[in-house]
């Protein structure tokens, strides 16, 4: 189905247009960013924004490749940037929409749930212009986008998770890709771990995120955000940047 993607251009233009003059129930619950390691060396630095707006959380993310730009027969370096909506209370999906920019190409990918009790979902991609969509049985329970090379789904799923006791469970991951897939995951909850974050040891919940092939390791704080994820077979690792360490003013001399 080769077609304009009409519906993913108005979500597109909804969420560029100007914002609307701040109410009181909109709160700025956090911001953070994260810098992304691959074997050893700085690749990519992702800033996050998420704010409550009444019964909903629009979450924002942007990623940046770090690197030098690679001889001619290397890969194209590129930006990535996505805006979710959830709901607040269960961090149900409502709406997602992506954009990728690599060399002279520009990539969509948008997700559209019409109601919060409907049972399908349409899934749209468009390449400079030019797109193509489905329409697909919506899984049951919660659906996490993963849209590589973003972590921010992955602090998602760590803030959805927060404050509740399980040994494991299951999360279904919608995986944005060449072939998009939907994977059942298991998340671990392996106890919990002192790490150092920043200056400053923190208590951290640990949990392991796999599937048949694939297994990362997060590390998320006492208030739910992931502060560090791990992804051991391929030497890679984020981290959430921790705030500065404030200074204490000297003591006046007697």
């Amino acid at each position: 189905m080769r077609r304009p993607c009409w519906l993913l251009l108005a979500v597109a233009a909804a969420t560029s247009a100007p914002a609307p003059a701040p109410r009181a129930d909109v709160l700025v619950e956090d911001g953070g960013k994260l810098v992304v390691w691959s074997k050893g060396q700085l690749v990519r630095r992702e800033e996050i924004s998420i704010v409550r707006s009444g019964d909903s959380l629009m979450v924002q993310a942007g990623s940046y490749t770090m690197t030098p730009a690679p001889p001619p027969s290397g890969p194209i370096p590129f930006d990535k940037s996505m805006r979710v909506v959830l709901g607040a209370a269960d961090f149900g999906l409502r709406g997602y929409l992506s954009q990728q920019l690599f060399g002279p190409d520009t990539l969509r990918r948008g997700i559209v749930i019409e109601g919060q009790a409907d049972t399908v979902f349409s899934v749209y991609r468009e390449l400079n212009g030019q797109g193509e969509g489905d329409r697909l049985v919506l899984p049951p329970g919660r659906l996490f986008v993963l849209d590589p090379p973003l972590f921010t789904p992955f602090d998602l799923i760590c803030r959805a998770l927060h404050g509740k006791a399980f040994d494991q469970r299951p999360v279904t991951l919608y995986v944005l890709g060449v072939r998009d897939t939907v994977l059942e995951a298991t998340v671990t909850d392996l106890g919990s771990e002192t790490i150092r974050w920043g200056a400053r040891p923190v208590v951290a919940r640990k949990l392991g995120i796999s599937d048949a092939e694939t297994r990362f390791l997060a590390w998320s704080g006492p208030d739910g955000r992931m502060l560090k994820l791990e992804q051991p077979a391929s030497e890679l690792s984020v981290l959430r940047e921790a705030p500065p360490v404030k200074r204490r003013a000297p003591r006046p001399s007697k």
